[in-house]
């Protein structure tokens, strides 16, 4: 197959595009600056995986890459929408420009490069749209509310398609990783401008940021979501959604069996108001 995912610098869009490799697919991995592809190269080094120049906020480079998809292969079997950021902070802090620029990367991005390719997979006849969630575009947590914002109206966007180009034979997929190891949590870590140590939020900050330090030593291996992924872009008939990693389940069914009174109840134990 002849995939195209983005956010392939690390975390997860890397490892999917050399997990994806290693099992015989064509990979043009999506990286927003291409001198930055020497952790990629080094990881797919033998393997038919092709770094491409994406900024996932050009639509210029998404009318090239895909052309360019096309000249080469003639074809293509799969989108990957992978490229994502994240943003901290109580909803009272976030500028207007933090939130239009999540925004942009989390929702008009994915939906952009999804329309450049839609028109080839129609013409197929087949193809896979895999957008990367997120389980906060499941559940909103407090300190993370626009960056669930995002999310939710991915998944809402995602379902929609997916009931809209399934007569064309075009599959449409959520993933939902829970917390796993990468980047995000790391050197892509970021926080509303206006967050501080003092303020109306710093004592829940402080609670959020020390319930994150302790869930970095239980977080899942991104492994897992690449190997999911590489599953799916063969798989004749997926599911919509599917959520991953740990304790993922126990909060899903939480959510299913409590009243959101009750559920409320317990997010107010975890975050200390």
């Amino acid at each position: 197959m002849i995939v195209l995912c983005t956010g392939c610098r690390s975390g997860f869009g890397l490892l999917i595009a050399v997990t994806a490799a290693r099992a015989g697919h064509t990979v043009y991995a999506g990286l927003r600056d291409l001198e930055t592809a020497d952790e990629l190269e080094r990881a797919a080094a033998g393997l038919d995986v092709r770094p491409v120049q994406l900024d996932v906020l050009d639509r210029l480079q998404h009318e090239e890459v895909v052309e360019r998809i096309l000249d080469e292969q003639g074809r293509l079997d799969a989108l990957i929408n992978n490229a994502g950021i994240a943003l901290g902070g109580f909803q009272e802090q976030i500028e207007e420009d933090e939130l239009r620029r999540l925004f942009d990367v989390n929702v008009f991005s994915p939906w952009a490069l999804t329309k450049a390719c839609l028109p080839t997979m129609r013409r197929q006849r087949s193809g896979l749209v895999l957008n990367v969630s997120s389980m906060a575009g499941r559940q909103a947590m407090p300190g993370l509310g626009a960056y669930a914002g995002s999310k939710f109206a991915l998944e809402g966007m995602t379902e929609a398609l997916r009931h809209e180009v399934r007569p064309f034979g075009v599959r449409v997929v959520l993933v939902e990783p829970g917390p796993y190891k990468t980047d995000i949590f790391g050197r892509n870590r970021r926080v509303a401008r206006e967050s501080h140590e003092e303020g109306p939020y710093a004592r829940f900050q402080a609670r959020m940021e020390a319930l994150v330090e302790k869930m970095e030593a239980r977080m899942g291996d991104p492994q897992e979501v690449a190997d999911l992924c590489t599953q799916l872009l063969e798989d004749p008939s997926p599911r919509l959604r599917y959520p991953l990693g740990p304790g993922v389940q126990a909060r899903l069914w939480a959510r299913r069996l409590l009243p959101f009174a009750g559920y409320e109840k317990v997010i107010e134990r975890v975050v200390g108001f």
